[in-house]
């Protein structure tokens, strides 16, 4: 038997507007998971490579590097560290705070390495020691900017608000393809 015509609910197309604030909805879902894809890749490629991510938190190495930089380190030979490297290490004054600073002096030994480092804007530089086989972390690349994004993102207020709204453009996103088949 046929279902009467007044039954079927009819089928309406949404409004242009709602088209396009959905079809801009579904792009910027697209968006975010290919950065999200590819930020996670970049991480595991720096990380399978032996790197380390830091922040810088201070400006004693302005004007090379600024407060709020993405700081990328390797480990590398002691012995390898030459004047002028840059240097992320574990300082003994400051309670085995991490610094990053550069190398302005080095003095070997048969056992360790005795460094002279210095912040680019610090009058006064710190010695400290390193075994002859050891490692030290030596800056690779630095990101202006890029290390303050990270740091805001670590916050929880911060990942609260990015992961609600990432939810709603993606479920957006999946509702559209849903009503559209």
């Amino acid at each position: 038997m046929a279902t009467p015509l007044a039954l079927v609910a009819p089928v309406t197309r949404p409004r242009a507007g709602l088209r396009r604030a959905l079809s801009a909805a579904d792009s910027l879902s697209g968006f975010m998971c290919a950065l999200a894809l590819g930020l996670l890749a970049a991480l595991l490629l720096a990380t399978a490579a032996g790197c380390r991510l830091l922040i810088e938190h201070s400006d004693s190495m302005r004007p090379t590097i600024q407060t709020g930089a993405l700081l990328i380190t390797r480990n590398v030979p002691a012995r390898s560290i030459r004047v002028g490297d840059i240097v992320a290490f574990d300082d003994p004054e400051l309670h085995g705070k991490l610094v990053t600073h550069r190398v302005v002096a080095i003095h070997a030994s048969a056992r360790q390495i005795d460094f002279l480092t210095r912040g680019d804007a610090n009058p006064t530089p710190e010695k400290w020691s390193a075994s002859r086989r050891g490692t030290i972390r030596k800056l690779e690349l630095a990101i202006p900017a890029a290390g303050g994004v990270i740091a805001w993102l670590s916050d929880l207020g911060a990942r609260t608000v990015i992961l609600t709204l990432s939810a709603l453009v993606l479920s957006t996103a999946l509702l559209r393809r849903i009503w559209r088949s």
